[in-house]
């Protein structure tokens, strides 16, 4: 079996599992006199380690030359060898990254210390094979809350330390489209908007319109970021080495209860407008703190989906009850999406879809874009390899053409291995090992979200021309 199917079922290893304490242990000489090519010691190998699929063995005999030796392996790494005195032989990442070190020296080992090299060459081939691609297709991350740490004077045109997305990390992960929203808070039941509004602003409106001025704001002051609202801008802004910010709406609360506004924030470039968020509002139920208010969606919900749909605004059903999901289906003209939402199969959460939403959504077109917050991908500790099981799983059910990724990052997503906008390009990474297409891994990594973006845009551009005549 594979690395990873062995890691979730291994049971805990440590050190003192297969190693004698330092006090009791045979001394080792690592600064041998004997030739290099001899091998003076053994070490012994974490068997649920990336060293032990690489030399197949819990231990090994090498040679030694220290000229020090590492007592801790420091954060997002761990040790998975060790001499029999208890010195650390060899760390690797603990994030399901391509790092590892090892203190004795393979290249003097000859067809013994081969194994290690070609790893190497695997991996730099994989890294080869993901840089080709981001460089030949876009990508696109669905959702994002970076806008939140705006009240904290967070700046995602430079590279910041408080937020998961910037620019700089954008660069870092070959990421050509990060799509922020304006989340606004629902207020609970008996809770004004001051009570919950991130800042002072006088309405759920004026607050994501002061969110939309920040965004449109920071990506004036830089040469190297545009806000993009199709995919034919997205196109060019890479063609000219630029990064693209689409905008959208968490919680349709924004609204605040005027449909024109529908239009409004269409005209401001908003790409979607996620229903609700968590808490009834006066478009749906939701999937959290419920109420059943409406018992889905509710009559002014369903003239606000009719509109977005008439003006070209993606119907987002991320956060919605049940109830709100199949009604919204039923309401919807055109495909709808979730833009951060995992499979309740594997993770038994309110806000993940289960087996017959994700089959219902594929029926009505939609996509699911897997999200990398912790509590919808695992009741315990999750990491990239969680992520990517969801994403196998909502593409077993769904088909390859109706999944995608929207990080949640800047909104409590991010796990090990894709803690951040810098790491994403492990994501291909995983999806090249695992041997998808480029086709499919193009599919993923923006191609299905993009498809649908894309028809409602078109419909965008006939009713801002119906608009423009109106008003001649």
């Amino acid at each position: 079996t594979s690395y990873e199917e062995r890691r979730t079922k291994a049971s805990p290893h440590t050190r003192n599992s297969f190693l004698v304490t330092r006090s009791s242990a045979q001394r080792v000489h690592h600064s041998q006199e004997e030739e290099r090519e001899v091998k003076t010691h053994t070490v012994n190998i974490l068997p649920q380690s990336r060293l032990h699929d690489i030399f197949g063995c819990t231990q090994l005999s090498v040679n030694s030359f220290h000229h020090q030796s590492v007592d801790d392996a420091g954060k997002g790494m761990k040790p998975v060898a060790w001499a029999p005195d208890g010195v650390m032989e060899a760390m690797e990442s603990s994030e399901e990254k391509p790092w590892l070190a090892v203190q004795w020296h393979p290249e003097w080992l000859g067809e013994d210390g081969l194994p290690l090299f070609q790893w190497l060459v695997t991996e730099a081939d994989l890294f080869a094979r993901a840089k080709a691609f981001h460089q030949h297709h876009i990508t696109i991350d669905s959702h994002c809350d970076t806008p939140m740490f705006f009240p904290q004077g967070a700046d995602f045109s430079k590279r910041d330390d408080r937020i998961q997305v910037d620019l700089h990390k954008m660069t870092d992960g070959m990421l050509d489209v990060s799509t922020m929203v304006a989340y606004i808070p629902q207020p609970a039941p008996g809770q004004s908007w001051n009570e919950v509004a991130p800042f002072p602003s006088e309405s759920p409106t004026a607050y994501a319109d002061l969110i939309f001025d920040r965004m449109t704001e920071t990506i004036a002051r830089s040469d190297y970021l545009e806000q993009a609202t199709s995919i034919e801008e997205v196109k060019r802004y890479k063609e000219l080495g630029k990064k693209a910010v689409m905008f959208g709406i968490e919680n349709a609360l924004a609204l605040g209860g005027d449909i024109s506004n529908v239009q409004h924030f269409a005209n401001r470039g908003a790409i979607y407008f996620t229903l609700c968020h968590n808490g009834d509002n006066d478009i749906c139920d939701s999937a959290r703190r419920s109420q059943a208010t409406w018992g889905g969606v509710s009559p002014f919900g369903e003239k606000v989906i009719a509109e977005m749909n008439r003006v070209g605004v993606v119907v987002d059903l991320s956060h919605a009850a049940e109830s709100s999901f199949y009604d919204a289906l039923q309401i919807s003209r055109l495909p709808v999406v979730c833009s951060h939402s995992n499979c309740w199969a594997l993770c038994h959460h309110a806000r993940n879809l289960t087996d017959d939403q994700l089959r219902a959504l594929a029926k009505n077109d939609g996509v699911c874009q897997i999200t990398l917050y912790e509590g919808f991908l695992s009741p315990t500790e999750a990491d990239i390899l969680t992520a990517i099981e969801h994403l196998e799983h909502a593409i077993k059910i769904m088909g390859v053409e109706h999944v995608g990724l929207g990080t949640d990052f800047d909104g409590d997503g991010g796990v090990r291995g894709l803690r951040d906008a810098s790491e994403l390009s492990l994501f291909t990474r995983q999806l090249l090992r695992r041997r998808y297409s480029e086709s499919d891994i193009a599919l993923i990594w923006g191609g299905n979200w993009t498809s649908r973006c894309a028809r409602k845009n078109e419909l965008r551009r006939t009713s801002n021309e119906c608009a423009a005549r109106k008003n001649e």
